[in-house]
């Protein structure tokens, strides 16, 4: 069984681009409030800096990132292979 997390990176080198993490191997998953909007942070033993997490989603309001991490804890007792889809707008489930 295997929870992929994937999402859009932000940055100068990698807009645009997917990138998929394994849910088991998040091991810290946080909410970051900046002046006008949210973000959901998401630490792992493969992060490129260990200081700099990856940001996994961005919304304006926290209410909205609050969801996507309940999904996320939901999604951590599922018995088959799923892909849990973050874009700019929306965040669902799609079966492998």
């Amino acid at each position: 069984m295997t929870v992929l997390v994937r999402f859009m990176q932000s940055g100068a080198f990698h807009a645009g681009d997917f990138k998929s993490l394994d849910l088991d191997k998040i091991s810290n998953l946080k909410i970051a409030r900046q002046r006008n909007t949210c973000e959901l942070l998401a630490a792992t033993p493969e992060n490129p800096q260990p200081n700099t997490p990856y940001m996994i989603a961005r919304r304006d309001k926290e209410y909205e990132l609050q969801a996507i991490l309940q999904d996320l804890q939901q999604l951590k007792t599922e018995k088959t292979d799923v892909i849990y889809e973050i874009t700019d707008t929306e965040a669902h489930r799609v079966t492998k």
